[in-house]
């Protein structure tokens, strides 16, 4: 407490306190969101994108009289031909737009034994096709492996719960074969209108959850048998172990072009699920928010990093006089060194508790399953995380601009020291 008192009597420390806080608050503010988003945009996807590439199908001009069955015979030779390439392990016809990639999903309301409900997105599905497969998406369900999951389903009847819906609606991921009521809406011929309809759905199997982009933290999931057809739905390749999607993709380009072509299908575009999520991710709001924010951040870190250190420097050597009377009355060179370093430590300690605790949280947004939790929901545990990384960088900047000042000081000889300046 003594210490504490010396050091605040002298205006010099109560100006770079001042300062310590402003910069505290500064950091705070520029940090906490950039945290908080990198945070959730490395989440698990629930599905490997690193082996994935998306292949988009169009028709040419003469397709009079075809319908989408039509379409969808002469996607079955696409597939084939893809899949008896060395490197693709798995080939997809997927149904619309591929889940993550600018989805169509279907949105529809669930209900649990106690009538709760919540909103879910509802992504679709071909009986007995290899969508799962091909995303990776593992089964949670013994009875029901991988390579099972779309069979024996019954279009518009058959689920598969991701495991945050199943553990929200019915507390356990053992719900296999139970029933379930869900509402969606949809066109009454009759009234000609849309109404909302309720269903009953029987759940195949449990699934590891899955998010629609990297950029949010929503586990309100699952996927319905759905027997719809597509003219214009992409092809998703899964790759072997160990091919390069990039290369993958530099290799074959060309040759999917101009070579992979049928009667009224043909590749228009190439690419792979990485470059495809970062495109679509990169344009949503809070993609672009995020950029912003790490750009904001670097900008106060490195001005603060500048700022601080001169300031320290001028700090440091404005009490050289007063190292030199310590080691004139017998202090040692460490003695003094450490002193400097404690007062650096003290004051940049409190400045840092004052300014954290004058900036609110970053708030992400309220999640669709409310007993999915992250450790930036919890107050204590998002301010203490974010605390601490300001508070580390902060520290290191000012320790780094008080030891260089600090060692020479207490190197350099007594009359020196004392030489007035």
């Amino acid at each position: 407490m003594k210490q504490l008192k010396e050091l605040f009597r002298r205006s010099t420390s109560r100006w770079l306190a001042l300062e310590l806080i402003l910069v505290t608050f500064t950091l705070w503010w520029a940090f906490d969101p950039v945290i908080v988003t990198n945070y959730v945009f490395h989440l698990p996807l629930g599905y490997d994108v690193d082996r994935m590439v998306k292949l988009d199908v169009a028709g040419t001009s003469d397709q009079t009289g075809m319908s989408a069955l039509d379409f969808s015979d002469e996607e079955e030779m696409l597939l084939r031909k893809l899949q008896e390439m060395d490197e693709v392990e798995l080939a997809y016809s997927a149904h619309n737009n591929p889940m993550g990639w600018n989805t169509m999903f279907h949105p529809r309301f669930f209900f649990n034994d106690r009538g709760d409900s919540i909103q879910v997105r509802c992504y679709g599905f071909h009986k007995d096709s290899k969508m799962l497969e091909v995303y990776g998406i593992h089964s949670l369900t013994p009875d029901v492996p991988d390579s099972e999951l779309t069979r024996d389903c019954e279009w518009d009847k058959t689920v598969i719960f991701t495991r945050s819906m199943a553990l929200w609606l019915f507390g356990t991921t053992d719900v296999a074969g139970r029933n379930v009521e869900g509402k969606e809406y949809g066109y009454d011929p009759e009234i000609r209108t849309g109404v909302w309809q309720r269903k009953q759905f029987h759940i195949r199997a449990v699934v590891e959850d899955v998010r629609y982009l990297a950029c949010e933290c929503d586990y309100a999931t699952i996927f319905i048998c759905d027997g719809t057809l597509s003219s214009s739905a992409p092809i998703i390749l899964r790759l072997r172990e160990g091919v390069n999607s990039e290369h993958f993709v530099q290799e074959h380009e060309k040759d999917f072009l101009n070579e992979l072509v049928t009667e009224h299908r043909y590749i228009r575009g190439i690419q792979t699920a990485v470059e495809a999520m970062d495109k679509l991710t990169g344009s949503t709001s809070l993609g672009r928010i995020t950029h912003s924010n790490l750009l904001i951040a670097a900008f106060f870190a490195t001005n603060m990093a500048f700022g601080v250190l001169g300031t320290l420097l001028m700090y440091t050597r404005q009490r050289r006089e007063e190292a030199g009377v310590k080691r004139a009355f017998g202090t040692t060179r460490w003695s003094i060194f450490w002193g400097f370093i404690c007062e650096a430590w003290l004051l940049t300690t409190i400045s840092v508790i004052i300014g954290a605790t004058a900036k609110g949280l970053f708030t992400f947004g309220p999640h669709s399953i409310p007993a999915v939790h992250f450790w930036f929901d919890d107050f204590g545990t998002h301010f203490i995380v974010v605390s601490a990384c300001v508070y580390i960088i902060i520290m290191c900047t000012v320790l780094l601009g008080t030891a260089i000042p600090a060692w020479r000081i207490s190197r350099s000889k007594i009359t020196e020291s004392l030489r007035e300046e």
